[in-house]
């Protein structure tokens, strides 16, 4: 009795191995399956961490470690960086604002920041005009001015030009924060007197103004003589993007003579 009963627990022992076995397979595989999930379950409630400025980065300056932070985004911006490393050592082609995704059509390498082809048209922001001033080498700062830079003018005229006898020479600032939005082709690079080269010296500049101002720089070109001064990156103003209320549009400029460029930078003052 005792072995026949032994007998027929043995199919039912082993068919219970065979159920908890198939169980613990299940359950074997829906945890794995969790796992596997994690990544995605996190980055749809707290978003993917990608590379954004931390301060408000200027254009043409090379982007530093300390320049840069990692934010959440829920949607990730198209062309996005998602570590400090891919970005650090680039150059800003544009100003980049603070908390903004850097994205790798703001950043060229530090080398090429920006050449001619980059874009396909001129950015000129609505009641705003490109125009183009000639430059060389002791005009143009040695031919270190270069696309997105900030430039002043100095005009030097003599003052009989504006009905002044005698005449004197008179010198004065004319314009500041001139954004420059391409510069002409360049030619040799110039060298020292040690045969060390410095700049690769172009044949123009051009340059962001209103209408308005565009006509009193072409008289300036046309009556006295123009320099160029380079200014330091870190007193740059904002590029512009909308109309300046003094000049709202090219319809604004009525036109220029001596008696308004002289209100306007007093030559003939003391």
């Amino acid at each position: 009795m005792s072995i026949a009963t032994s007998e027929m627990r043995r199919p039912r022992r082993g068919r219970l191995y065979i159920v908890v076995g198939a169980v613990l397979a299940v359950l074997a595989f829906a945890a794995a399956a969790i796992i596997a999930s994690l990544p995605s379950l996190q980055t749809s409630a707290t978003g993917t961490r990608v590379v954004v400025a931390k301060h408000d980065i200027k254009a043409r300056t090379i982007i530093q470690d300390s320049d840069l932070d990692l934010v959440s985004f829920s949607q990730v911006p198209p062309q996005a960086y998602f570590a400090v490393k891919d970005v650090a050592g680039k150059g800003a082609r544009v100003d980049i604002p603070t908390a903004s995704a850097i994205t790798s059509n703001l950043v060229a390498p530090s080398g090429d920041l920006l050449t001619s082809s980059d874009v396909a048209y001129l950015p000129i922001p609505e009641g705003w005009v490109a125009v183009t001033v000639p430059t060389g080498e002791l005009v143009g700062v040695g031919g270190y001015v270069l696309v997105g830079d900030r430039i002043s003018v100095l005009a030097t005229i003599n003052t009989s030009a504006f009905g002044k006898n005698p005449g004197t020479s008179a010198v004065r600032t004319v314009f500041r924060d001139v954004y420059v939005i391409r510069v002409g082709p360049a030619g040799t690079p110039s060298t020292s007197g040690s045969g060390t080269a410095t700049g690769a010296v172009t044949s123009s500049l051009t340059l962001l103004m209103t209408g308005c101002d565009s006509e009193y720089l072409f008289w300036l070109l046309n009556n006295a003589t123009l320099k160029y001064e380079l200014e330091s990156y870190k007193d740059y103003g904002a590029v512009p993007n909308v109309a300046d209320q003094s000049c709202p549009s090219v319809k604004a400029a009525g036109g220029v003579g001596p008696a308004q460029v002289d209100k306007k930078w007093q030559f003939t003052s003391s």
